[in-house]
């Protein structure tokens, strides 16, 4: 009775072993599932101002063509640069801002500012190197 309890107990811990190695290796390296209890955190500030819009290309929308790109571009009355992937860029020498405010006006397709985003704020000092 001793002997069956205690394998019971063996292949029992040795399972749950199996389960917490195999959630560590999923979360880490295939970012599946909730995050392993044990593994160490770090909180990561996103600055707002790292953001600086292009300067060729200041306004962006999403569009299902090439085609409906340049027609949004004659709907507001600005310059089509390139369509790649659904991302279609624009040049206007307006204001970016009021001219997405006056498509927002007028009810036509959405234009974003077209961010160039770094992973560090350059507006902070750099460490020299030595």
């Amino acid at each position: 009775m001793k002997q069956k309890m205690l394998k019971i107990i063996i292949v029992i811990v040795t399972a749950l072993i199996l389960i917490l190695i195999a959630w560590y290796i999923l979360f880490m390296y295939f970012d599946i599932g909730p995050a392993f209890p044990l593994i160490h955190t770090i909180a990561v500030e996103v600055y707002p101002s790292s953001g600086v819009v292009s300067e060729s290309e200041p306004l962006m929308a999403l569009a299902e063509s090439e085609e409906m790109a340049k027609e949004i571009a004659g709907q507001y009355g600005i310059v089509f640069v390139s369509f790649q992937n659904g991302v279609a860029t624009y040049d206007t020498d307006e204001d970016p801002e009021q001219v997405i405010a006056r498509g927002e006006d007028n009810g036509y397709p959405t234009l974003y500012l077209n961010y160039q985003k770094s992973l560090y704020d350059s507006s902070m000092p750099q460490e020299e190197e030595q």
